[in-house]
């Protein structure tokens, strides 16, 4: 039951204590979430169930197929052998790289290399022209040959060819080629339904591909070579042509100009040099003159012969010291007129005038080689001149000559590098190695790789599991039903007085068996609960008439009204059940009743209604029922009658409870509700549709008979939010 409502609550206490929307937490509850997957475990485990049989269905009728699986690695490390700088650069290996090979690998050019070292004949088995059509392509047939098409044109390709193409495409569709991880090994992976040629395919792509690197890289170094032989024998010829031009320049120019810019060249260096040694002895030449005339300035002839030296000056020098010291010993004893100072006088006179003469000479002498001195100076300049203007003359001819020689150079070079570029293009042709080798060859399985059954059958089962899921979500998400009583109160505006549990019985029969057995496990405290509510409304213990309505049949109305008859007559009240669904009674053959007179009975007034009201000890309360459907009774149902009926039942028992039809089914129910004290509306948990609960309580409002409160009835125990107490019972 809701717990906010009290049972001695009045509707209008309890809508006012009712939760609002906006105050409701906005939480997921969790066991409502699991007892909801429980609830409908049937869905979920179909679903389960139907993807699993799908799935094992599915693989049975695949072909098995085996694996092979062939390894290559892509080398990171390759000898360097010759030059560095390579003419094909080895694979960097990286991520591009590593996503190239695998293009390569999956490529048709590589594949069909593949066909061809197995041979067309060896894999006829696998042809798609060799096996019958399958049921798929069989439907795809028979659509395409609904579908008008133009006429076909002439195949452009021979029977070998288009069989080699099908081949290509069964491979492409049967081939994986993945890298392991982050490594640098390439996975070859074949599927066959023929375990042999799996591992053929897979082997024979691992080779071709590693062939053709071989080979490609053999290819662009003998493309090299052959280029660079083409283009030495042009740079020979180029050097060739070069070298005799120079020649027949310098043949030609030789005889025109009588000698050579190199010879005329070191002829003016070597005039250079004696310029300079001539430019020498002139300035040595000419400091000694200008020294001689300084000297003879100031001192005269007699002071040069001190600063001059010659054999024969040092001759009359010391002639004339020798004379001069005799004169002084003479002169120590003797006057200057003694004969002998007047002949030492004339001797050193004579002596002098030798020297004077000799000084001359000398000075003659030096004037003669500084004049000498600078005119062999003149003359060294005067030819260089004359050889200067001859090497700009034959530096001017030899211009051309100097641009054929660049050129010759420039074209001895280019075949010089040439040719040793072509010695090693030649090396590295023959020694050209795959970036990548074979580092384990597929072998052929024992086992089928594909279908993986059990894989298949967990995946779907578990697609089935979440589509179960998928469609108990959708239920639920779109289900127009109450699954709460708050959700029930906050749309109809009423309160919930009770939510009754099912008890899993298919008549009253079952229920009341329920209550016998255990009058207070959870059912029957439910019912009690709601019993009070009845009988102690407002505070006030009175008798009072009641209705229990509902939308649609197979609500719980007839169930839920003989469990609140037994429970109020086991509190020691009279209660009275009036059956007044007369349109389809059947209490009578449910109990098993047998009746002189019923209610119809007393509708028809042929008998009073103390005599309609059946009296049973084993039931603990009264009845008014027919004994059969009787519609011609329904239809004489009066708010007339009906009301001092009810008025004078209400004196006679503390409780009268009238079980009424479906509201919306027939207009029994408005009539009977106008009767009564008050109207109870039973609303079936996940099951009444709220657009009928809405149009079964407007007819009522239309009616103008208030509803005084509803019941949610058949609520699972186990997964019902509102049924509180879970396994509680009173009783054990």
């Amino acid at each position: 039951m809701n717990s906010r409502l009290l049972p001695f609550e009045t509707a209008a206490v309890a809508a006012r204590r009712r939760l609002r929307p906006a105050d409701a937490p906005d939480r997921v509850d969790v066991r409502d979430l699991f007892a909801l997957i429980w609830r409908k475990r049937r869905i979920v485990f179909g679903g389960m169930g139907i993807g699993l049989a799908l799935a094992l269905l599915v693989a049975m009728l695949m072909t098995p197929k085996y694996g092979a699986v062939s390894k290559i690695m892509i080398e990171a490390r390759v000898p360097q052998v010759a030059s560095s700088q390579q003419v094909v650069q080895d694979l960097a290996v990286n991520d591009q790289a590593v996503n190239s090979v695998v293009s390569v690998i999956t490529s048709n050019v590589l594949i069909g290399k593949a066909i061809d070292e197995i041979g067309l004949d060896n894999l006829n088995a696998m042809d798609p022209a060799n096996r019958p059509p399958s049921l798929i392509d069989r439907v795809i047939g028979a659509v395409k040959s609904l579908i008008p098409a133009g006429p076909k044109g002439v195949s452009l390709l021979t029977p070998e060819e288009a069989k080699k193409e099908r081949l290509t495409w069964e491979i492409t569709k049967n081939l994986t080629v993945t890298r392991e991880l982050q490594s640098n090994v390439i996975d070859i992976a074949v599927a066959n339904p023929d375990r042999l040629l799996a591992a053929k395919i897979a082997n024979a792509l691992a080779n071709e591909f590693i062939l053709s690197q071989v080979q490609g890289r053999r290819d662009t170094a003998g493309e090299a070579t052959k280029w660079l032989q083409d283009r030495l024998a042009e740079t020979r010829s180029e050097v060739e042509q070069s070298d005799a031009a120079v020649d027949q320049y310098r043949a030609a120019h030789l005889m025109a100009d009588g000698g050579t810019l190199d010879a005329a060249t070191q002829q003016l260096g070597q005039l250079n040099g004696q310029l300079v040694l001539a430019r020498a002895d002139r300035i040595t030449a000419e400091a000694a003159y200008n020294r001689l005339q300084d000297v003879i300035a100031k001192g005269g002839m007699a002071a040069v012969s001190q600063i001059v030296s010659s054999p024969a000056l040092d001759a009359l020098n010391a002639q004339l010291m020798d004379l001069q010291r005799q004169d002084a010993v003479w002169a120590a004893n003797y006057g200057p007129t003694h004969p002998e100072r007047v002949r030492l006088a004339t001797e050193i006179k004579g002596v002098q005038g030798d020297i004077a003469s000799e000084v001359q000479k000398i000075v003659g002498q030096k004037k003669s080689d500084l004049a000498t001195a600078k005119l062999r100076e003149d003359t060294m300049q005067a030819s260089i001149a004359q050889m200067e203007a001859r090497v700009v003359d034959l530096s001017q001819s030899t211009i051309g000559l100097r641009q054929l020689e660049r050129i010759a150079d420039s074209a001895r070079k280019g075949y010089d590098d040439l040719l040793s570029r072509l010695n090693e293009t030649r090396t590295e042709q023959q020694m050209q190695q795959p970036d990548s080798r074979l580092i384990e060859r597929a072998t052929v399985s024992s086992v089928p790789s594909s279908p993986r059954t059990m894989l298949m059958a967990a995946i779907g089962g578990m697609v089935g599991l979440v589509l179960g899921f998928g469609v108990v979500f959708f239920q639920e998400m779109t289900s127009a039903t109450y699954a709460r009583a708050a959700e029930l109160e906050q749309e109809t505006g009423l309160p919930v007085l009770a939510s009754i549990p099912d008890g899993g019985w298919n008549s009253p029969l079952g229920a009341w068996s329920e209550l016998s057995k255990r009058p207070y496990g959870l059912y029957a405290e439910r019912i009690r609960h709601l019993r009070t509510a009845l009988m102690v409304k407002d505070g006030r213990a009175m008798a009072r008439s009641v209705l229990i309505a509902s939308s649609v049949p197979g609500e719980g109305k007839t169930t839920t009204t003989l469990a609140l008859a037994r429970m109020a007559a086991l509190a020691g009240r009279r209660v009275l059940v009036v059956d007044g669904d007369l349109r389809r009674s059947t209490l009578s053959q449910t109990f098993g009743w047998r009746m002189q007179t019923d209610f119809a009975d007393f509708i028809a007034n042929t008998c009073s209604l103390s005599e309609a009201i059946l009296h049973d000890e084993k039931l603990g309360f009264d009845v008014l029922a027919a004994s059969r459907p009787r519609p011609d009774a329904a239809d004489e149902l009066s708010v007339g009658w009906l009301e001092p009926m009810m008025n004078s039942l209400k004196q006679a028992y503390d409780l009268v409870l009238v079980d009424a039809p479906a509201s919306l089914a027939v207009a029994d129910a408005l009539v009977l509700a106008q009767a009564v004290d008050e109207s109870l509306y039973l609303v079936r948990w996940r099951s009444t549709e709220r657009q009928g609960v809405a149009k079964g309580l407007s007819q009522f409002a239309e009616a103008g008979v208030p509803v005084s409160g509803l019941v949610l009835t058949l609520v699972d125990p186990k997964t019902g939010a509102d049924v509180y107490a879970g396994d509680y019972d009173y009783s054990r």
